[in-house]
């Protein structure tokens, strides 16, 4: 896939892993990260008086609405894939739609409300995790507010819902990683110098078997962006580079979406529900052996304002090079969804798009 360089530094800004190796950054001073448990009226996002374009910096905005048919050769057929489309991706991010269903007027889960709350300088040790990166680019030298690494604790609790006796996981959200890292050299052989990663984890709460259903369907999420340090701000949004959340449910597989704001300018969003299906690719003419395939690729292209589903099944993103003699050597495998090229895409149709990011 595009960029994956940048996928991989999420990684190994998280757990320390190599994979595009990052060069030596300097000397790094402290870690800012302590213990932050604030408690909020309600873990739900909408717009308001005091923040009326809140919803518009949540993850899924531009491509919820932006990939929504337009034209004259629209049909009934692409605007019902829409359609499942995005009730899928309600059952991850709990969106509440618009009276027309093309978009969301709340959402409520642990990604967007921890974006927000940071935006807002609403917590003081956050606060002053950005203001340390800020200072440490200033200087040159690497900086990293890390809770996970100082073994701090970030816990947020959502009071109505404690009113209102709701089940563990919709009253208390944890997240084992906030962390901002600035690298002022990026990895090897690249040109990703002066770059902040930020990693976001949320974990939910373990429970008796007997209360598993009465939980919320997210049963994690992991997110990371990356933004130019030399446009880094500590009040506010960070306008990222590139951004990737991926979501776990209980029931319905995973989701992940990718984004890129620069150059290509594409969101991505990889389906993988083996298990139930999700979009029915029947009523476009494509006739399948599994009515559920292991892997759909939406792809949103701004610039282009198309959008283009992918599909494949049991075929692994890699395979053997057969033109090695390395037993080992892999290839991409042309197969695979995440793989194919624009001309294979199953359905396409011109898309609403989002002219912010053209």
């Amino acid at each position: 896939m595009r960029h994956s360089c940048f996928f991989t530094a999420i990684s190994i800004a998280l757990f320390g892993i190599s994979g595009c190796k990052m060069a030596d950054t300097g000397p790094v001073a402290f870690n800012p990260a302590t213990n932050v448990s604030p408690t909020f009226l309600t873990f739900d996002l909408e717009n308001t008086d005091r923040a009326p374009d809140n919803l518009e910096h949540t993850r899924f905005w531009d491509f919820y609405q932006g990939l929504e048919p337009t034209g004259n050769n629209a049909t009934d057929e692409d605007r019902e894939t829409a359609n499942e489309i995005r009730a899928h991706i309600d059952k991850f991010i709990r969106a509440t739609r618009t009276p027309d269903g093309k978009n969301y007027e709340k959402v409520r889960n642990p990604l967007d409300l921890i974006n927000q709350v940071i935006a807002f300088n609403e917590i003081d040790n956050f606060r002053e995790g950005r203001r340390y990166i800020s200072q440490r680019i200033a200087a040159g030298q690497a900086g990293n507010y890390s809770n996970r690494a100082n073994g701090a604790l970030i816990r947020f609790t959502d009071q109505n819902a404690v009113l209102n006796d709701a089940s563990l996981n919709d009253k208390l959200w944890v997240y084992p990683t906030l962390d901002w890292r600035y690298l002022p050299k990026g990895p090897e052989d690249s040109d990703l110098d002066e770059k902040v990663y930020r990693t976001v984890q949320y974990v939910s709460r373990s429970v008796a078997t007997e209360e598993a259903e009465a939980q919320p369907e997210l049963i994690s999420l992991l997110a990371g962006s990356r933004f130019d340090a030399n446009s880094f701000v500590t009040s506010g949004y960070n306008i990222p580079e590139f951004a990737t959340a991926d979501y776990l449910s209980r029931n319905y597989g995973s989701i992940e979406l990718r984004q890129e704001f620069i150059r290509d300018k594409i969101d991505t969003l990889f389906i993988k529900s083996a298990d139930k299906p999700v979009l029915d690719l029947s009523r476009h003419g494509i006739t399948l052996s599994d009515t559920s395939p292991d892997c759909l690729r939406v792809e949103l292209d701004y610039v282009g304002s198309v959008l283009r589903v992918f599909h494949s099944n049991e075929q692994p993103a890699k395979i053997k090079d057969p033109a090695s003699e390395d037993p080992d050597a892999t290839i991409k495998n042309p197969a695979y969804c995440g793989n194919q090229v624009d001309s294979e895409a199953a359905i396409s149709w011109t898309a609403k798009g989002a002219f912010w990011r053209q």
